[in-house]
């Protein structure tokens, strides 16, 4: 399975702005909804490899400003050997590329992430709809 593919997976999503989250379940229409911008956005993504290595204290302290998404499973689950049970993305309308940092229960958000270039798009969209 490749990383795009593992966001339908989500059992839950949280969307977190200014540090205020809300989470929504799987079925419900906000999640359809914000699966469908995320889906759309991924449309021509591809994943390169990423140079980010997330560090728990700094990503949590970061999620306090901006449009943070948050991709929650049910199960672990690995892609390319790297074990998450989240995902979290911060969402800025002009990113064209973006890490996706993994969390652990036992380490949380710390260690390598991934990386997905959108090739021509960016996430606009999706940050139009997270905070309209």
């Amino acid at each position: 399975m490749q990383l795009q593919q593992v966001f339908s997976q989500a059992e839950e999503i949280s969307v977190y702005k200014n540090g205020a989250g809300e989470t929504y379940a799987c079925g419900t229409e906000k999640f359809e909804e914000i699966t469908a911008a995320w889906n759309g956005m991924l449309k021509d993504s591809h994943v390169m490899p990423a140079f980010g290595v997330s560090l728990d204290e700094y990503t949590v302290n970061a999620m306090k400003n901006g449009v943070w998404v948050e991709f929650c499973f049910g199960e672990e689950k690995v892609i390319d050997e790297l074990p998450f049970e989240k995902l979290l993305v911060e969402v800025r309308p002009d990113y064209n590329g973006f890490n996706v940092t993994r969390y652990m229960k036992d380490c949380g958000y710390s260690g390598r992430c991934f990386y997905i270039d959108l090739n021509s798009g960016d996430m606009s969209a999706l940050y139009d709809y997270l905070t309209k």
